[in-house]
């Protein structure tokens, strides 16, 4: 009996040991757990902070979290998206550190190390995402999907408001070239838009079809040619998901421009890049390379009125010069810039390696020539766009900002993705456009006039291709502060030498960020811009320490810090003495910005605005959704008016004032207007069939501005729109423009069509062209040529006369014509019949 009591008391204590060490089991694994992204191994520093990798953990909540939406270039949501989240590596922001160091604003990288990724869930069918267990930080977002391109944001800030990041999909521009109405094998396509950095080819097939897949969104000129054969650019909208129509380009009678790149003090031939762009924004430029003997040669460009230029390293253009295609044999003319030459060296007149200069203009709108300058030229005249923005450096600009376009640009109409009361910043995500377009080829110089933008051994450098004037040259190595020489006077064609610089080892620039409460201020962006020369950056440490340099002479310091008050300040620093950098403290007071702009957004009605997008202007592009009853509100900001930019998608947009306040006491009322929209068809006006794929552009009251596209059935919608009176204009080679004024009241209904059944009929153009003569029989140069239908009524069409007196007019009236030509006070009129289509180039007009 004893013994079962004893085994029953047994049972139960065991059980109790086996629980109290399965929770110091726990404990002990709890202890030894490390967080999702830590601190890197290494001493301290100002780099990331950043971990080696780690195998498979289970998913944690713990840290701070990153979410916000996925869109489009139509402002649609994004389904099925992975979002990768990485802390940036290398990034000189010591609030990335959980511990604090000494050396702050040292920039730090570490390559051999593995930053933790995080991975979203794909995005839901509103394009939302969210991913926790992150430290505070910046980090790099990564967006990739089915029928995206690859794209990347860098240096957002961890915790911020949310994010809405606008990608590019995936699209594609097909279709036929023909020649009347026979297909054209073998024919050249070009295409040209910022979405890809430039212009791009290809080849029809053997059925004249032509094919351009993997395309970001975005807009596009497209066009053809075959020797002196040319298809006119037409503009092409592929904005969304689709489907979208091909299209067709009909070619036409061009001409192949040959001309020669000079020399002008010597009129021996240069190897250049050749632009030649079109008078007006009709067409796509063309471009071309020079030989030897300077002899370039573009084919088929379009009848009309050109600029040809060319770029040489080394070399300046006066200008380019006006031509008729076709006309005559242009000569580009260079002149041999001036050039400037010394050493960099350092306070013991030792020279300076691996120091990088660039020349600057003295005075307004003063020019600035660099290795930078002289690609982004090459670049230019070689097709290509503007090299993007480089993401931040210690050198460089704001990391913040997206490295091209405008923040929280989006094109149509914005959608109420996030969730009502949302808060949050639009960030246009980066695509690499060099693996459309690619890098120019560099053109041939003479190394013994090539500029030498960063020094060797002997501390050497050298710039050409200056304009006549005053200019100054920077120069920048690793240890020294940016200096500066003298400045001088240069000529064209004149060599200064012995413009040497003395680097000195500078100032480091250290001190705390705090708030008015004395509390440190983590994170914050401390900018030093001299007055000639690279801004540096550097972020506040945990301490809200932070430390840039080296500086030297006269610059603005600037902090700033989410949630808080900007703070500035110029300082002139003493030159350095001595083989060491100096340390100057200043230390920066940012006031929190604690008040609140909240208020209700309600229409002309009187009727509460749910999903309304609030935006404040030049404020970082933070944003709030009004909810269910119209409230928003946006936190962290400065108390005083904020400008604000309202849009949804059955309002047009709207600028208003509001007021922020200490507590949200102030509430602001912000009333929008109702818009009107306006539906209809785009059709041939000869076959009556649909048009697709063409764009209509509205332009309305105030500059306002709106654009769609015809659908297959060439069918389209414009709205919302303010109301008043607009314009739809409808442009398209091959037909003549057509302008349609309407009025445009405001709808009943917020969203609702006001204007509907608009007919636009495309009439086709013809071709009229011929030569004009003065009294005396001789051919009359720059003539104006007007055509008309002899009736009066229709659109005006005018054109000038080349050197030998003659004029083609594309897109021409049709029917019965007066084509007047005048001349000073001489004037001159004949009249013809022309049908649609057809190509008359025998009229003769006689001057009296």
């Amino acid at each position: 009996m004893a013994d079962s009591k004893l085994r029953k008391l047994r049972v139960p204590a065991l059980a109790m040991l086996a629980v109290a060490i399965g929770v110091l089991v726990i404990w002990l694994v709890g202890r030894g757990a490390k967080p999702v992204a830590s601190k890197s191994g290494g001493s301290g520093g100002s780099g990331a902070a950043i971990r080696a990798p780690e195998g498979p953990r289970i998913a944690t909540d713990s840290g701070v979290r990153i979410s916000g939406f996925v869109i489009d270039g139509a402002g649609a949501p994004v389904v099925g998206a992975e979002v990768s989240v990485e802390l940036e590596r290398g990034v000189p922001d010591k609030s990335l550190s959980i511990t604090p160091a000494a050396d702050a604003g040292v920039v730090v990288v570490d390559a051999g190390v593995a930053p933790t990724v995080h991975v979203s869930a794909a995005t839901a069918a509103d394009g939302k995402f969210l991913v926790g267990g992150l430290e505070p930080g910046r980090y790099r977002l990564r967006v990739t999907g089915t029928g995206l391109l690859p794209a990347e944001v860098r240096y957002v800030p961890v915790p911020s408001d949310e994010v809405r990041i606008v990608v590019a999909r995936q699209v594609r521009i097909e279709g036929t070239v023909v020649d009347g109405t026979t297909p054209v094998a073998n024919a050249y396509v070009g295409l040209r838009g910022e979405a890809i950095g430039g212009s791009i080819e290809t080849r029809t097939d053997g059925k004249g079809a032509f094919h351009f897949a993997d395309l970001p969104e975005g807009r596009y000129q497209l066009y053809a040619w075959q020797g002196a054969l040319a298809a006119r650019a037409v503009r092409v909208n592929r904005l969304g998901a689709g489907p979208f129509a091909p299209i067709e380009l009909r070619l036409e009678s061009g001409a192949i421009v040959v001309g020669k790149v000079l020399d002008r003090e010597t009129s021996t031939g240069l190897v250049a890049a050749v632009e030649l762009r079109p008078i007006g924004d009709d067409q796509a430029p063309r471009y071309a390379r020079s030989g030897d003997d300077g002899v370039f040669r573009i084919e088929g460009v379009p009848h009309g009125e050109w600029i040809a230029d060319a770029f040489a390293p080394g070399y300046t253009s006066p200008g380019g010069i006006e031509l008729e295609a076709g006309r005559g044999i242009p000569e580009l003319s260079l002149v041999r810039g001036g050039a400037i030459e010394g050493r960099i060296l350092d306070g013991n007149g030792q020279p300076v390696a691996a120091a990088t200069v660039r020349a600057l203009g003295v005075g307004q709108n003063a020019p600035e020539l660099s290795a930078a300058v002289d690609q982004d030229r090459l670049r230019r005249f070689s097709g290509r766009m503007s090299a993007p923005a480089q993401v931040a450096s210690a050198f460089g600009a704001d990391p913040g900002f997206i490295p091209r376009g405008e923040l929280g640009v989006t094109t149509g109409p914005i959608p109420p993705i996030p969730p009502p009361g949302a808060q949050h910043a639009t960030r246009q995500a980066s695509i690499d456009a060099t693996a459309f377009v690619g890098e120019p080829e560099p053109l041939v110089i003479d190394p013994a006039r090539a500029s030498i933008w960063t020094t060797t051994a002997d501390g050497r450098y050298r710039i050409g291709g200056l304009p006549k004037g005053k200019a100054v040259v920077l120069a920048l190595a690793t240890g020294f502060a940016e200096g500066r020489s003298k400045t001088v006077v240069v000529e064209v064609g004149q060599t200064i030498p012995n413009n040497d610089i003395v680097l000195t080892p500078g100032t480091f620039i250290t001190g705390k960020v705090t708030d008015q409460h004395g509390a440190p201020v983590v994170g914050a962006q401390v900018n030093a811009k001299p007055e000639l020369g690279a801004p540096l950056t550097a972020f506040s440490d945990i301490d809200g320490m932070y430390k840039l340099g080296p500086l030297a002479g006269t610059f603005d310091l600037a902090a700033a810090a989410y949630g808080h008050g900007d703070a500035r300040r110029t300082i002139d620093l003493p030159a350095a003495k001595g083989s060491t950098p100096d340390e100057r403290r200043e230390d920066l007071t940012l006031v929190v910005a604690d008040a609140i702009l909240a208020g209700t957004v309600d229409d002309a009605t009187g009727a509460t605005v749910a999903g309304a997008t609030v935006e404040l202007i030049g404020n970082d592009m933070r944003r709030s959704i009004s909810g269910d009853d119209g409230t928003f509100s946006i936190d962290m900001l400065a108390a005083g008016a904020h400008r604000v930019r309202i849009t949804h998608p059955d309002y047009p947009p709207v600028e208003l004032e509001a007021s922020a306040s200490t507590g949200a006491k102030t509430r602001a009322r912000l009333r929008i207007p109702l818009g009107g929209a306006i539906e209809g068809v785009l059709l041939d006006g000869a076959s009556g069939a649909p048009i697709a794929g063409m764009a209509i552009a509205g332009d309305g009251p105030g500059n306002i501005t709106a654009e769609a596209t015809t659908d297959k059935a060439g069918l389209w919608k414009l709205g919302p729109l303010t109301p008043g009176r607009w314009k739809l204009v409808v442009k398209q080679p091959g037909y003549l423009s057509l302008v349609h004024p309407l009025d445009v009241p405001a709808s009943r209904a917020p969203g609702t069509t006001s204007v509907r059944d608009v007919r636009l009929d495309l009439a086709r153009g013809a071709l009229g062209g011929g030569t004009v003569r003065d009294a005396r029989g001789q051919r009359a140069a720059n003539a104006k040529v007007s055509v008309q239908r002899a009736d009066g009524t229709g659109p005006v069409v005018d054109g000038t006369t080349d050197t030998q007196g003659e004029f083609r007019i594309h897109d021409c009236p049709t029917g019965e014509l007066t084509i007047t030509a005048t001349k000073a006070d001489a004037t001159g009129v004949t009249r013809t019949q022309i049908r649609p289509g057809d190509e008359i180039l025998s009229l003769a007009i006689d001057l009296r």
